[in-house]
């Protein structure tokens, strides 16, 4: 995956004074703290994280972190983030620096891809989460995981967690294994139809 870059300045000041003044200049507070790093105050463009948010990844974009005086870039992602209650406008951000071989526990959108052979037949199918939890490294993080509808025949199916094909680096995260996708097949075609002849030559 490719990692955008964002761009930090260091702050000196701190407290709801400090902060108001920085976002009255046009950049919103954060932090970047990691295990075993020293909490550092910092300052983003506010136009360059919301672009993050909304991107595929969206709060699990892995981040080139340019921390303004330092020569080389750190790994981050947005841990956490505040918004104004009605101006709807990023307030604060908390960013967590990470290493490329640590394994992130992340929240990730599910969705189905292509049609299932039995849903020309009129096969229901029912998605039971939008989401799911996986772990994966800084260079495994995926935009979503997609279950491909193909795999299913023309019978009853319930899909769970376990038997969704994980794309490569990435693990599930569960403890029981719950269902995703619901497929049902029309009574009319699930049932064997009995040929009337045939029947009566059984009773015989």
């Amino acid at each position: 995956m490719s990692r955008p870059t964002l761009n930090v300045a260091l702050r000196s000041s701190n407290g709801k004074g400090a902060n108001r003044r920085l976002r009255s200049e046009g950049t919103i507070p954060g932090v970047l703290y990691g295990k075993g790093k020293e909490t550092v105050s910092v300052q983003a463009d506010p136009k360059a994280v919301v672009d993050i948010l909304h991107g595929t990844y969206g709060k699990n974009t892995v981040i080139d972190l340019a921390v303004e005086g330092e020569s080389g870039s750190r790994l981050a992602i947005i841990k956490d983030y505040q918004v104004h209650p009605w101006k709807r406008r990023v307030q604060h951000i908390d960013l967590w620096e990470i290493s490329p071989e640590q394994k992130l526990t992340m929240t990730v959108p599910f969705r189905r891809v292509n049609r299932a052979e039995g849903e020309r037949m009129g096969a229901k199918v029912r998605i039971t989460r939008d989401d799911v939890v996986v772990s994966a490294d800084a260079n495994h993080v995926p935009a979503a995981i997609e279950f491909d509808m193909t795999a299913l025949g023309t019978t009853d199916a319930n899909v769970t967690i376990s038997k969704v094909p994980m794309p490569e680096g990435v693990e599930a995260v569960f403890k029981h294994d719950y269902s995703l996708v619901q497929y049902t097949m029309p009574r009319v075609q699930a049932e064997e139809k009995v040929d009337p002849k045939a029947a009566k030559k059984g009773k015989k």
